[in-house]
């Protein structure tokens, strides 16, 4: 299967979902969108559309002018059908891409914190062999309302809306499945945060590595969502070729 990734900035990659691919034998191509003049594939060109985090809001094209470049691929994938995993970042931006509103987070949600996923998504066929909940990384100051016609993935202490299904094979995830340990430490540099304090859902720099090894959880989410998504694939083949 040919994914291809939208990359915000140089320490958000794919991570774990990277890992993953290759192991079993999938490609990976890139537009990293902080480069000049980044280049989308046309819709042909690839099968899975797998879309990271940043720091930026959805609402800065003036700062990112490239957000509209971006945007508008994105219709154009919508409209195509393809396969989408969304992250964070990538989730807003597919939020709003469908109609929903991306705002300020009551409060910001830094963390390994417990999401508790919904039945009715939960029965959905991309989230087959996920738990009733799982503690994972949060790492965002935005969130979104829940599409219409999307189903809610779940919610947190911290946050109302953890993700949305949309039709059969597109979900946005607000949290970080994909991250690995260097990641997370890449992170925590890049946002200063060793001199974070304490909040109610914002965990210093010496207790998120405290719960750095809570990692495998969210990669155990992340690779069965995966084989579910390459499993769409395959049933969309066959049944393209019968």
């Amino acid at each position: 299967m040919r994914w291809h990734c939208l990359q915000h900035l140089p320490d958000e990659g794919p991570g774990y979902a990277a890992e993953w691919l290759a192991a079993h034998g999938h490609s990976l191509t890139y537009t990293r969108l902080l480069e000049p003049y980044p280049i989308f594939p046309g819709v042909d060109e690839f099968d899975g559309l797998l879309i990271l985090g940043g720091a930026m809001s959805v609402h800065e094209e003036e700062a990112f002018p490239w957000l509209r470049d971006e945007k508008a691929f994105l219709q154009t994938t919508l409209r195509a059908g393809k396969i989408t995993l969304a992250i964070c970042l990538g989730a807003q931006l597919v939020a709003q891409a469908l109609g929903g509103e991306v705002h300020p987070n009551p409060d910001p949600e830094i963390g390994y914190w417990t999401v508790r996923f919904s039945a009715k998504a939960l029965a959905h066929p991309l989230l087959r062999g996920w738990p009733a909940k799982a503690t994972v990384l949060h790492w965002h100051f935005d969130t979104f309302t829940v599409p219409p016609g999307a189903v809610r993935v779940g919610m947190s202490a911290g946050c109302a809306a953890q993700g949305f299904v949309w039709g059969d094979g597109l979900i946005g995830l607000q949290f970080h499945p994909e991250m690995t340990e260097e990641m997370v430490e890449h992170l925590m540099h890049f946002e200063n945060h060793e001199a974070a304090e304490e909040q109610e859902f914002v965990q210093t720099a010496e207790q998120i590595r405290a719960k750095l090894k809570s990692g495998w959880k969210g990669r155990k989410l992340l690779e069965a969502l995966l084989e579910n998504m390459v499993a769409l694939h395959a049933s969309e083949a066959n049944f393209l070729s019968s």
